[in-house]
């Protein structure tokens, strides 16, 4: 286990929850929509963002929802894919309401306000919740670095009602992503914690004062000290995950690949060949595919032969 974040701050591709802190994309993570056929992301523009719909054969983008100003971000459909669910801010960068619509982007209404700084809502399967984070402070731990957020926690918010409550007092340096098992029974949440660094924990979602599970899967060539895991998802046999992590050849620079893991026997097998950053990681409800953002381009990853598509993005309509 490493004993300090220090060798973290140092780097380039030190993160956000999500994002990296570089010359960043106008393109969000995306996520598949109910029907596998198309992606939802948000496009950043100033200090807007509004969520589009692209079809992953043909390209073609649309506005998804109407809003005229804000910024709406993080866009997640419900399991049975009849809501959406997304952060709505007055402008980027601003703290967010958790606000839910119908899958087609119509009828939005907040559900949690925007007191607080919310991101990365996820529905619970077979229940009537809807996880976040919330981050409770937005600052620096180095002169290196550009001030992130920092202190993330959980919490869960009744569909019908609203009313929140903290799953979590942990306060983790760090929270790239959360994601709840088909199941709807575990969640395994991306956190960077001192003096463990970059990890994943799995949590009893029923249980969350119980003890956690760590995991701390190394690749092949990671950097020194690894690992550096990023974006651990659960696919539907609720025993394995797909996550990207850094490595670095000996003469090469860094290089960020998705990965599958076996959460039982701890077999990591690599999905991708890549090179340089990825930007965020989703997979499709069948947990068939992935789509992943690499140097500006939305790409659809086939979990089976691990073949890469990329998406023809068109100019919206």
């Amino acid at each position: 286990m490493r004993k300090s974040l220090i060798p973290l701050l140092l780097l380039l591709v030190a993160t956000n929850c999500g994002f990296f802190q570089r010359a960043q994309s106008p393109l969000s993570r995306a996520v598949f929509a109910p029907d596998g056929a198309a992606i939802v992301f948000s496009v950043a523009k100033g200090k807007t963002c509004f969520l589009y719909k692209a079809n992953v054969a043909s390209g073609a983008t649309r506005r998804l929802t109407q809003a005229a100003s804000g910024c709406e971000s993080d866009p997640v459909f419900s399991p049975d894919g009849r809501q959406l669910a997304f952060m709505r801010a007055p402008e980027r960068g601003m703290r967010a309401a958790l606000t839910l619509a119908k899958p087609d982007g119509t009828s939005p209404r907040t559900l949690v306000s925007g007191d607080e700084d919310n991101l990365q809502p996820v529905f619970v399967p077979n229940s009537n919740q809807v996880l976040f984070l919330r981050s409770g402070a937005f600052e620096r731990y180095s002169p290196l670095v550009e001030s992130q957020r920092h202190k993330f926690d959980l919490f869960s918010a009744d569909l019908s009602s609203g009313s929140v409550t903290r799953l979590t007092q942990q306060m983790f340096y760090q929270c790239n992503r959360i994601s709840v098992s088909a199941d709807g029974k575990q969640i395994i949440m991306s956190v960077s914690t001192y003096a463990e660094g970059d990890h994943f924990l799995i949590l009893p979602i029923d249980e969350l004062g119980a003890p956690t599970r760590s995991l701390e899967p190394s690749v092949p060539n990671a950097p020194d000290p690894p690992p550096l895991d990023f974006n651990a998802l659960w696919l539907p046999d609720g025993r394995s995950v797909v996550f990207f992590a850094a490595s670095q050849p000996p003469a090469g620079n860094f290089a960020y690949n998705v990965y599958r893991l076996d959460t039982a026997s701890g077999a990591i097998e690599q999905l991708t060949h890549l090179t340089g950053l990825l930007d965020g990681l989703s997979v499709s409800t069948d947990g068939k595919k992935a789509v992943l953002l690499h140097h500006g381009v939305y790409y659809i990853l086939d979990l089976g032969t691990h073949r890469l598509t990329p998406v023809p993005l068109q100019k919206p309509a």
